[in-house]
């Protein structure tokens, strides 16, 4: 790991809001490989001497940074996930009220006081945002061109597409349950096409993982899965810092990917341009629904007991400014958060105005929007079922009894 040293702010932040003055170090820890250099850049002008601290897979992320939490070893920063994610942290007191910082920016105009929503507990806001992602499929373009495939407007269409690729020796679309937590992608998007009440019922509890309509999810999966319409569900995703999937992707054995729109970095990592990109949202299965897309937003936290505490808010401070977030954007092409930043790409900044402009109903993503125990759990049993398929009845009985215990504990 390399300590990065800054160079001064250049100029004034945007907006009228001035530079925190500089502070001594901060450590940001994350689980995210495939970022560090985008770290790097965004935190080479901070106002802090501040090092991106990075950790190979999810799993070791969590138990390092919960083993340093109530401790002042615990990292200034570090990012996690939002809603039932983050709540045992805050019920804990382990993370900062940055409640101040968010007024600072939302008053300015930057900053649209919704987004904060995710971070919210009894009032208070206790995170910033690390990224927003929409979930969408990115496409090769060459390989559609090459296949008269235009990008799907319907379910028939899509499918339509999957059996055309198969034929051609083309892999429709990647899968994988490397990284364990990848193997949600899937569930969530299925049951959302066939029916988002029905997803955001089972993500609170008021539907079960045995009823019917769930088991036509499974059923659905199961016959792509049979059809040979995935990749091999042990290919590399880029989770652990290999990227396989997007090799693939950029070869043109693979036509798609289902993924959040951080992954567009991933894919030009892989040799790809922006210009070899597409990118659509999943039909749904039925005409008549109205439009929808699944989110995520994943906050970065200030750890309550750090050493650090200080210096971290006044990096934090800087993380929400126009000049870090225009770099942030500039490296990892995601949506802009701040008002003042412009899109890097075309392909977001037209994947964004369809979303404002389109009426789509925003839905969070599994990860965060149902009961941690239940999330974790669950990953497991559905990347057991993408292994062995004819297992689903078994997995549905399995995930309906982890549903019930952890709903039951919690009332």
């Amino acid at each position: 790991m390399q300590m990065i040293r800054k160079l001064g702010l250049a100029a004034a932040l945007a907006g009228g809001l001035t530079a925190p003055a500089l502070a001594a170090d901060v450590d940001l820890y994350h689980d995210k490989a495939n970022w560090q250099d985008a770290y790097t850049k965004v935190l080479g002008e901070a106002p802090a001497s501040t090092e991106a601290v990075p950790y190979a897979d999810t799993s070791s992320y969590q138990a390092a940074v919960r083993a340093s939490l109530r401790t002042s070893s615990a990292p200034g920063i570090f990012t996690w996930w939002s809603g039932y994610r983050m709540k045992d942290l805050v019920d804990a007191g382990l993370v900062a009220d940055v409640s101040d910082l968010w007024k600072k920016y939302t008053d300015a105009g930057l900053y649209s006081p919704s987004l904060a929503s995710a971070y919210t507990f009894d009032g208070k806001i206790y995170g910033i945002p690390n990224l927003v992602a929409y979930w969408a499929v990115f496409y090769n373009k060459k390989v559609f061109a090459d296949n008269g495939i235009e990008p799907p407007k319907t379910w028939e269409e899509l499918t339509a597409a999957a059996e055309k690729l198969k034929a051609a020796g083309i892999t429709p679309f990647g899968a994988t349950v490397e990284g364990r937590w990848p193997a949600f992608i899937w569930f969530q998007e299925f049951l959302v096409r066939q029916d988002p009440d029905l997803y955001n019922r089972l993500m609170n509890g008021e539907a079960k993982y045995t009823d019917p309509e769930v088991e036509q999810v499974f059923k659905t999966w199961k016959d792509w899965i049979d059809k040979g319409y995935f990749t091999d569900p042990s290919i590399s995703f880029g989770t652990a810092g290999t990227n396989a999937m997007a090799s693939e992707f950029a070869k043109g054995d693979l036509a798609m990917i289902l993924v959040g729109t951080w992954y567009a970095a991933t894919l030009q990592e892989a040799g790809m341009s922006p210009d070899d990109i597409g990118i659509f949202i999943m039909p749904n299965q039925k005409a008549d629904m109205g439009p929808a897309v699944i989110f995520e937003t994943g906050p970065l936290l200030l750890a309550a007991n750090s050493g650090q505490a200080e210096d971290a808010m006044k990096v934090a401070d800087y993380w929400m400014s126009a000049p870090a977030q225009q770099t942030w954007v500039d490296a990892q092409d995601f949506p802009p958060v701040n008002k003042d930043v412009k899109a890097k790409s075309e392909l977001i900044a037209n994947l964004v105005t369809e979303i404002n402009d389109g009426g789509y109903t925003q839905i969070n993503r599994f990860w965060e929007a149902t009961p941690t125990p239940i999330a974790e759990a669950a990953v497991d049993e559905l990347g057991g079922f993408m292994l062995q398929p004819d297992t689903y009845p078994q997995v549905m009985e399995n995930l309906q009894a982890l549903a019930e215990k952890t709903w039951a504990a919690q009332k």
